[in-house]
């Protein structure tokens, strides 16, 4: 498991990384930037790389605060809220988990930016 840093704009926010394959390859990935824009429930943009993944990692919906990889179209997300209407949203491989005292900071942010994630430390 490794802290990672998100940038967008000014705003900094942290995560925690799982220790699924998938999240092991984004973190030697790193840093990085991804261009993501904002839905109303996360930031969402390509990844310009492809992860491995295990089929048994994959599943529906997610968690306010998790950082996904959706390996079917090569998404990569930070989602902030609309975990109760989630389940119909699948591919979804979750790499980490943002601090919940940063969620508030990703709800009031709009537009898109070109994130810096890196590794803290």
């Amino acid at each position: 498991m490794a802290r990672i840093r998100m940038r967008f704009g000014e705003t900094v926010v942290h995560a925690e990384t799982n220790d699924a394959p998938t999240a092991r390859a984004f973190v030697a990935k790193l840093p990085c930037t991804i261009h993501v824009s904002g839905t109303g429930m996360d930031f969402c943009g390509r990844i310009p790389f492809s992860l491995p993944y295990e089929q048994s990692q994959v599943h529906h919906g997610w968690s306010n605060g998790d950082v996904n990889y959706n390996p079917g179209g090569g998404w990569f997300a930070v989602l902030y809220d609309g975990a109760e209407r989630s389940q119909r949203y699948g591919d979804q491989v979750t790499m980490a988990r943002v601090d919940a005292a940063d969620l508030p900071a990703l709800r009031a942010l709009d537009g898109s930016f070109d994130a810096r994630i890196e590794l803290v430390g």
